[in-house]
């Protein structure tokens, strides 16, 4: 009895942690009301926000548009490219606020020091077909600028959320998550207009195989089925002991891919400084050495038990 209920609470939870994460909001999933398509888009990683993206290699006008959900209408939102550094100084903003009529206001803004207020004014590139709307708490900027390819394709990005009082934009916080809102977005994975026919096939390629390490509470799952077989494990002795042993190492397995894969397309994202990429591909080498060498320990003692029963059997 104790068993069963343990299993219908496992199962349980299950379902729950897989009902909430298909659910959640991802860029990939997102339909756009105006029907509009993008090639690429990023999960930005703090501030419930959303890049949607395509490039033109041949014109460098890069259409974009900008998502940030759980907000409310006294809320003013800001994304912006850096093209000299990576912080907040020297961006050039595109702005968006709530007005008290309904409407949206949408503006650029380029950012000269930490002391912005956030004035409208011309960027240093051209920026074209800027509008903005805010619906059901959520605040969109759509935007068509014109970057011509450079940096290898990369380009900084800031994106910000503050207060509003009437209409005066107030600060932003200047701790936790507003200070990490920084990224960096490679314009090579949006590019269109210069590809030779086999660029779709290979970008295909490319979105098919990071599927799984793209889908929101993939690898949580995964780890819920694998400690929830726990409680279905047979025997040593039962027939099925061998195939529950092959389904119990390829989910424990696979979990641990994803995990190392999503560190990496964290780094991507962050673009910390390169000695904690290599300080991190250092230990996930090393473990993978002293597991290497534990398997094959393993696989020494198992095969040396082997043969001493097999030769106290013959004795």
């Amino acid at each position: 009895m104790a068993k069963s209920s343990n299993l219908l609470l496992c199962l349980s939870v299950f379902i729950f942690i897989i009902t909430k994460f298909a659910l959640a909001q991802t860029c990939s999933n997102y339909k756009f009301s105006s029907n509009t398509l993008f090639e690429s888009c990023n999960d930005l990683h703090v501030l419930d926000s959303f890049i949607h993206y395509t490039y033109n290699s041949s014109s460098g006008n890069l259409q974009v548009a900008y998502r940030h959900t759980d907000l409310t209408s006294k809320k003013w939102v800001a994304w912006a490219v850096n093209p000299t550094s990576t912080g907040m100084v020297g961006a050039q903003a595109i702005v968006a606020s709530p007005q008290p009529d309904g409407s949206v206001r949408a503006y650029t803004s380029p950012v000269s020091s930490y002391q912005t207020s956030l004035q409208e004014g011309d960027l240093s590139f051209n920026v074209s077909e800027l509008s903005a709307t805010y619906q059901n708490n959520e605040m969109t900027i759509f935007a068509t600028l014109t970057l011509p390819l450079a940096n290898g394709g990369n380009i900084n990005t800031v994106w910000q959320d503050g207060s509003l009082s009437g209409t005066n934009l107030l600060p932003h916080p200047t701790s936790g998550n507003n200070i990490r809102s920084v990224s960096t977005l490679n314009l090579h994975s949006a590019a269109s207009g210069g590809g030779g026919a086999g660029a779709g096939d290979s970008k295909l390629g490319l979105q098919v195989s990071s599927w799984a390490g793209n889908q929101p509470g993939f690898s949580l799952a995964l780890t819920v089925l694998s400690v929830f077989a726990l409680f279905l494990r047979p025997k040593p002795e039962h027939k099925y002991r061998v195939y529950w042993n092959i389904y119990h190492h390829i989910i424990g397995y696979t979990v641990i891919i994803l995990a190392v894969v999503n560190v990496f397309k964290g780094l991507d994202i962050l673009s910390p400084e390169k000695q904690w990429r290599n300080a991190y591909t250092a230990i996930v080498r090393t473990l993978g050495l002293v597991s290497c060498c534990h398997a094959r320990s393993l696989y020494l003692v198992r095969r040396l038990s082997l043969e001493t029963m097999v030769g106290l059997n013959r004795a």
